[in-house]
């Protein structure tokens, strides 16, 4: 996998430790409200952690279920600039749903992807990709099996925004 880098994007709040632990591992990780309109919020922030197959991350997301159940990981070619990646990952903190309704969307969540994937065209898809190959869940994650891995449909993947129908936007917020 020396062509790809890994994010994985964890529920901070659900894994308080995820930050800590990145920390003690010298692991690099960032709050991913920063630089965006939910600043405000940062210490709400979910985090993005850069990692590798098989490091300690990669370890925790594979046998932690709290991780696994809290977090999503991007597969992003090795010659894309970490801004980019970021921009990417923080494009979907909000979406927009038809009717003009802008929602804070958990996309990091796996029952929230698969709330929404069945919903969703090879253009949406495209769009809740980004600049992301490919969009993993840990194995230990309930229905991972159905859900992931989701490769990137888009040949020339893009930084769109998403978004959803009325129905769906009510059925995340219910």
């Amino acid at each position: 996998m020396d062509d790809t880098q890994l994010y994985l994007v964890v529920d901070a709040i659900r894994v308080p430790e995820a930050a800590p632990f990145c920390a003690r591992e010298n692991i690099e990780y960032g709050k991913l409200y920063l630089g965006t309109p939910w600043q405000a919020q940062i210490d709400n922030s979910p985090l993005w952690i850069g990692f590798r197959e098989n490091d300690a991350v990669w370890q925790q997301w594979q046998t932690d279920k709290r991780w696994a159940d809290s977090s999503l990981c991007f597969e992003f070619d090795s010659m894309l600039p970490q801004s980019d990646i970021i921009a990417s990952l923080q494009q979907h903190i909000t979406i927009t749903s038809e009717d003009g309704r802008l929602l804070l969307f958990r996309f990091y969540s796996p029952k929230s992807l698969m709330t929404v994937l069945p919903h969703l065209d090879s253009t949406q898809i495209a769009a809740l990709c980004g600049l992301a190959r490919e969009l993993r869940v840990s194995s230990l994650s309930s229905g991972a099996e159905a859900l992931l891995p989701l490769t990137n449909p888009s040949d020339s993947p893009t930084l769109t925004p998403l978004m959803i129908s009325k129905a769906l936007a009510e059925e995340l917020l219910s």
